[in-house]
């Protein structure tokens, strides 16, 4: 069973490289068990990984992403929960439902209202299809600034019909560290289940 990132975390801020490093080991740590464990896969075993399944189950159903069980009573850090109306292409155009800026301090922050399957789900979305954005202090992707903020965004219509009518991103942020905190907590999670070791080597 691997562990979470350690010494490589280190380096990585000390080359403010944090972001990039934490990216790429969500790509492993947290996207591959988290599809492999859930029912639907196909390469989902229910004799090894119903523990894991059940305990998804439960993170979409009934626990807020800032309590939910993968953080075991860590403090989970500054993250954001909101929605881009329009120009998702162009960060200084971002638009939330109340025409505000969604990094801008009179924004809404939705994200103490959000389940955890609600985050979760934006996060893995973001990181498959790389909608991922560096944001600097001010909330904006601006070359030769210094980031401060990893953006995730995943499209907000599911259906055909509504793709038609609109195109609206939901958006979760957060900090570069935060982010690490993040895939540390989760990985000791996953690693954490009596079961079946293909899904917690992966993390």
């Amino acid at each position: 069973m691997s562990c979470a990132p350690g010494n490589a975390g280190a380096e990585a801020r000390e080359s403010q490289l944090v972001g990039s490093f934490s990216l790429l080991v969500a790509a492993s740590a947290f996207v591959i068990p988290y599809e492999r464990m859930q029912s639907r896969h196909p390469m989902h075993l229910r004799r090894h990984d119903g523990d894991l399944d059940s305990a998804l189950r439960r993170l979409d159903s009934n626990q807020r992403f800032l309590g939910a069980s993968f953080w075991n009573g860590a403090e989970p850090g500054e993250w954001r929960f909101s929605r881009i109306m329009e120009h998702v292409e162009n960060t200084h155009r971002w638009r939330d439902e109340a025409g505000l800026h969604p990094m801008s301090p009179e924004a809404s922050n939705k994200v103490a209202d959000c389940n955890a399957g609600k985050v979760l789900r934006v996060i893995r979305n973001a990181l498959a299809h790389g909608n991922v954005v560096y944001l600097n202090a001010d909330g904006l992707e601006m070359r030769c600034t210094e980031v401060q903020f990893l953006a995730f965004l995943t499209r907000y219509e599911e259906t055909e019909e509504q793709r038609r009518v609109a195109e609206t991103y939901r958006l979760v942020v957060t900090t570069e560290e935060t982010f690490l905190r993040f895939v540390k907590a989760w990985t000791t999670w996953v690693s954490s289940f009596p079961r079946d070791r293909s899904i917690s080597d992966a993390a």
